[in-house]
């Protein structure tokens, strides 16, 4: 049997910049939110960048709204909803993720099957984290909501789905053949189709032998 490494595009520049956008943004927000509950001396120049940040989150959310529904491919929203086919790869990478790598990593074209309602549920709650941290200046309180503590429990929810997230994407690339952080990056995944050896040779190379590494030439 011979392995093919195939290296596909999957995600559009203008996902990539958007996720590069939400993720500094977030970053940045969590670190300017802490500071300004816990760092008195620095909490006015905290809140400055903390809103100059929920400004690039909002835009940038509303710019994946935009792409999610008018976008081609992966971009779309439709991919990242879980199918009935998604069922067997959830179960195969969530015992991915338990075992910390040594159960198989399933295969998958763009979202990881798990995650993709993961995501879905990621972008509600930068969505209303930005919305509480906006309206509480002016209204701190709606009915029986106190909105500086429910601002706080989205942040700590964000926090967590966020270190999830990062954990979950090194041991990927740690473990798989696909490459997931570099395809954030240049866009590409790589994808191993086992082929037999009777495929025409003729065809424009588009494979690598593996059984070929290590022989002396």
């Amino acid at each position: 049997m011979t392995e093919q490494i195939r290296r596909v595009a999957v995600w559009s520049g203008w996902l990539r910049f958007i996720h590069g956008a939400l993720a500094t943004a977030t970053l940045v927000l969590i670190a300017t939110g802490w500071l300004v509950a816990n760092s008195p001396a620095l909490a006015e120049v905290a809140a400055d960048i903390h809103f100059i940040a929920a400004s690039i989150l909002i835009a940038a959310l509303s710019l994946r709204l935009a792409l999610g529904f008018a976008g081609k491919g992966s971009d779309r929203f439709e991919h990242m909803l879980p199918q009935r086919s998604d069922l067997a790869g959830m179960r195969a990478s969530l015992l991915f993720f338990l075992s910390l790598g040594k159960a198989p990593l399933p295969s998958w074209y763009a979202h990881n099957p798990l995650w993709k309602p993961i995501y879905l549920i990621l972008f509600v709650l930068l969505g209303l984290s930005a919305l509480t941290g906006w309206i509480m200046p002016e209204m701190q309180v709606i009915g029986r909501l106190y909105l500086p503590k429910v601002h706080t429990w989205l942040s700590n929810a964000i926090i967590a789905v966020t270190v999830a997230h990062v954990f979950s994407v090194m041991l990927q690339d740690v473990k798989g053949k696909t490459a997931d952080i570099s395809a954030m990056l240049n866009g590409y995944r790589y994808f191993s189709i086992e082929r037999d050896r009777s495929v025409q040779p003729g065809a424009k190379p588009v494979s690598i032998k593996l059984d070929d590494f290590g022989k002396s030439g």
